[in-house]
């Protein structure tokens, strides 16, 4: 890997084996696989995982097989009771004959579930492998980045001046390009942080990002991004009660700013807790589509072009749900109707919010974020199969 992309890349080879070196000889690591697994990992495991490193020529696959893959495997069988992906047919290995990569944009809802679950099914089901990017505000502890940056992830760096940060975006932007190039695919969420509100929308900032190491087209750049949003659907979000407690933190202290600890409660709840069924959508490359909005919005400023990429992105991502009783149960509360069930599985994660000392628990603010979040994906849906079906064909 270039020396340009060290900061963020993800490790190759002789740093893997160092990381993971690190990493198992730290005691917080210790501590907090107890409190997710139930088991420490033993020392006799430890020794033959690293010996297995020292001597592969592959090592990200020899952690994948004897410490990533069965640690989410133990993960679903404790707490997703369906895991399906749909959509394989979109996945695309080739582009003008030669090895390629896609970029899978996708839904946010869980911080490290998300992309490893379909990192997870992506190399079982096809045999794909993909980079991860995952912004460094997680990166707190140097086990946590060394962990991360061991199994796939690159830094998606998001704090400093203006000036530094440009520069982190236009070398991020780089290394995408770069791995693309070489065959390999990668995953970025749609948006900085989780949707806490289940509104899933794609941030143009993002796509503008994206399109920095490009040639100034957007349209064009964006298509060399062979771009395939993916759906990612929860029956139920182990974090949906933190989520409104975070958003009425904001309302009541517009300081507040989620601590270290904060994040990875959320990373050990989100692991933990069930999640009932589990669905991905891989929806097809928006390329074709680009080249009809290329014709399109062609006149338009480039700040427009990018909101109407995000558009296109959000709708294959809607059109794409997999969606949960949960869902329709919500947003059937919000328009004033009564589902026993989901209401009793309310008020439990209501009781779970404990707020800070001199914050006032917000309960009927903190129900309805908590609806909005299950019932958004399920409006979003409605909307644009409504507008398929009036769009003349």
């Amino acid at each position: 890997m270039e020396e340009l992309y060290k900061q963020i890349a993800a490790y190759e080879g002789q740093e893997i084996t160092e990381a993971m070196s690190r990493i198992l000889d730290d005691n917080e690591f210790a501590r907090w696989l107890y409190g997710t697994t139930s088991k420490r990992l033993p020392k006799l495991v430890q020794k033959a995982i690293l010996t297995r490193l020292k001597h592969s020529k592959n090592p990200r696959h020899v952690l994948d097989m004897y410490l990533t893959y069965p640690f989410l495997r133990q993960t679903k069988r404790a707490s997703i009771t369906k895991l399906d992906i749909h959509g394989m047919e979109n996945l695309e290995h080739k582009v003008a004959g030669k090895p390629h990569g896609q970029l899978f944009l996708t839904n946010h809802r869980d911080i490290i579930l998300d992309a490893a679950m379909l990192a997870f099914l992506l190399d079982h089901k096809a045999h794909t492998r993909i980079y991860i990017g995952v912004g460094n505000n997680l990166f707190g502890r140097q086990w946590i980045e060394d962990a991360m940056r061991a199994c796939g992830c690159f830094a998606v760096i998001r704090n400093g001046n203006p000036r530094d940060l440009l520069s982190y975006s236009e070398t991020l932007s780089g290394y995408i390009s770069e791995r693309q190039h070489a065959g390999f695919s990668l995953w970025l969420a749609q948006r900085e942080g989780r949707a806490k509100d289940g509104d899933d929308r794609t941030q143009p900032a993002l796509l503008k990002m994206l399109t920095l190491a490009g040639s100034g087209s957007v349209f064009e750049d964006m298509k060399n991004l062979h771009i395939t949003p993916v759906s990612i659907s929860y029956e139920y979000d182990p974090c949906d009660y933190l989520k409104a407690r975070e958003l009425q933190l904001k309302r009541d202290k517009p300081d507040y700013v989620k601590t270290t600890m904060e994040d990875m409660q959320s990373m050990q709840i989100g692991l933990c807790e069930m999640k009932g069924e589990v669905a991905y959508t891989v929806t097809p490359c928006i390329n074709d589509e680009l080249d009809v909005l290329a014709q399109q919005a062609a006149d338009l400023p480039r700040n427009e072009q990018l909101r109407l990429c995000a558009e296109l992105i959000d709708n294959h991502i809607f059109r794409g749900y997999q969606l949960a009783w949960t869902n329709y149960a919500a947003k059937e509360m919000l328009e004033g109707y009564t589902d026993e069930r989901f209401e009793t599985y309310l008020q439990g994660q209501l009781d779970k919010i404990v707020m800070p000392d001199g914050v006032e628990k917000d309960v009927p603010f903190l129900r309805e974020k908590i609806l909005e979040l299950y019932a958004n994906p399920a409006i979003n849906q409605h909307k644009i199969l409504e507008q398929d079906n009036k769009t003349p064909v």
